[in-house]
């Protein structure tokens, strides 16, 4: 008696109801069990319909059966120009919001000031700085928007998208350079404004009998600072563009935009 016989015998001494697929499944019969309609080899069309509800490849091929259900393609669809595009226009929402507070900060910062009860009379901060301030500030907020449409482009899969895409790239990566040697220029001016608002606290505090030690820095100290600090922090927004780019750059990406609507 085969091992397969053996195995049925097995199962037919536990009364399991499963015994005829099974049965056929391993392609062997007890003596005396083997159904009508059964090869003489001992196969059976249970095992025939077995087969038809399984992957239909596995069959032609002559390869076991699989117990997986049929590839769906639909399930496998590319996924990253969605979440790109979502993260795109989430960054895009941030940037607008920062870049209208960096545009307003130098109409703000003398308001709150003089809120806090600080005299800041004789406290100008340079025309240039000004106005680089607000028009670095308008310039990211036109950023922002275009980075915004871009992703909206990419969620709908429009080749124009990495167009536009690329094109905020490159921008963004110049603008951010160029506003970095600013700010290296920047720093004295912002010194002394640091120095002003120091010399007017210290002076509040004083006025208000407050025992309160304020902390002081010299000028140096403040100049060396900024010089550390404004490398780390100017470079941070190139960290985004650059993964952008790299994404959008890559060769399966641009095969998988040539399906893409115009």
């Amino acid at each position: 008696m085969s091992v397969e016989e053996e195995r049925c015998h097995v199962f037919q001494g536990l009364r399991f109801d499963s015994e005829p697929l099974l049965c056929a499944f391993v392609g062997r019969w007890p003596p005396g069990s083997r159904p009508q309609g059964a090869t003489p080899d001992g196969s059976a069309p249970d095992r025939r319909r077995y087969h038809s509800g399984m992957n239909t490849n596995d069959a032609q091929d002559g390869s076991a059966p699989s117990i997986l259900p049929p590839d769906d393609l639909e399930a496998k669809a590319v996924r990253w120009p969605t979440v790109l595009g979502v993260l795109s226009m989430v960054y895009a929402g941030f940037a607008f919001l920062a870049n209208g507070c960096g545009a307003a900060s130098p109409f703000m910062t003398p308001y709150f000031l003089t809120l806090s009860g600080l005299d800041i009379a004789g406290f100008q901060m340079a025309p240039w700085l000004l106005w680089t301030t607000v028009g670095s500030g308008g310039i990211g907020m036109i950023m922002a928007i275009v980075l915004f449409a871009g992703g909206v482009s990419l969620l709908r899969r429009r080749r124009s998208a990495l167009k536009v895409l690329k094109a905020w790239v490159a921008i963004t990566v110049v603008l951010t350079i160029v506003g970095l040697g600013l700010g290296f220029m920047a720093i004295e001016p912002n010194v002394q404004m640091q120095m002003e608002i120091q010399k007017a606290t210290q002076k509040l505090v004083k006025e208000r009998g407050g025992g309160m030690a304020v902390p002081t820095q010299t000028a140096e100290e403040m100049r060396s600072q900024s010089k550390m600090m404004l490398p780390l922090f100017g470079l941070l927004p190139l960290i985004y563009p650059v993964i952008v780019g790299f994404l959008i750059t890559s060769r399966t990406r641009l095969e998988d935009a040539e399906a893409w609507e115009d």
